[in-house]
């Protein structure tokens, strides 16, 4: 039974007019919007999964967030099942209160705010399905030719932000005794050397020339690159 304050116009379509306010109401055009909506939703949701099927073509790509909204873009990269990587680290609050300092508290908090790292491939419905989450602003590189992370790289960003232990032994196999490497941080920055040792912690020995003369340094795996 249609209400009292309502009186419709068209036997054809279902169209009303709300008395109240003089608003026209097209039921049928109505529905057909949700419809359209629930399509889009569905056919962004297929693109996402599309993006994040794992396979030669996946690579590392850089998305840059509105301000404030990492964890909020992490979580719905999340419900998507799209792998994503957003660099963390704890941090020690301390407030003031009534009574003077309050206890210290740790709070985990992103580590590089404004940048979340995906590993998908790479297309344009892929992109389009990406820039349709809230909070995503772009991707490094621009949408047409995205600059990729090579997976070396987020290994050791990996293993020297967060200590990820997984990283740590990807890392760890990575290297064998006599490869050649460049020390990429640290007092012999820009030094080639070669591996001697690496042992489970993730740190190896590398001879590096200084003054004419091999010295052994101490370096964690992610201070060195390949040649």
């Amino acid at each position: 039974m249609m209400r009292a304050d309502v009186q419709r116009l068209s036997e054809r379509e279902h169209v009303f007019v709300d008395r109240s306010t003089g608003e026209i109401i097209n039921v049928d055009r109505a529905w057909q919007k949700s419809d359209k909506r629930i399509a889009l939703r569905r056919r962004e949701q297929a693109m996402l999964a599309a993006a994040g099927m794992d396979g030669p073509e996946a690579h590392w790509y850089v998305l840059q967030v509105k301000k404030g909204l990492d964890i909020a873009v992490d979580k719905s990269l999340e419900d998507a099942k799209i792998e994503r990587w957003m660099a963390q680290e704890t941090v020690v609050v301390r407030r003031r209160g009534r009574y003077g300092m309050m206890r210290p508290k740790t709070k985990t908090v992103p580590f590089l705010p404004g940048y979340i790292f995906v590993n998908v491939v790479w297309c344009p419905p892929c992109w389009h399905a990406l820039s349709g989450i809230k909070g995503v602003e772009g991707v490094l590189g621009g949408a047409e030719r995205p600059a990729p992370v090579p997976e070396a790289k987020m290994l050791k960003l990996r293993a020297d932000v967060e200590h990820d232990p997984e990283a740590i032994k990807a890392m760890i196999r990575s290297f064998d005794v006599g490869d050649q490497v460049s020390v990429d941080d640290g007092p012999f920055a820009s030094f080639p050397g070669v591996v001697k040792s690496v042992d489970d912690r993730g740190r190896a020995q590398i001879e590096v020339m200084l003054f004419g003369q091999f010295v052994s340094v101490d370096l964690d795996l992610a201070q060195i690159s390949k040649s």
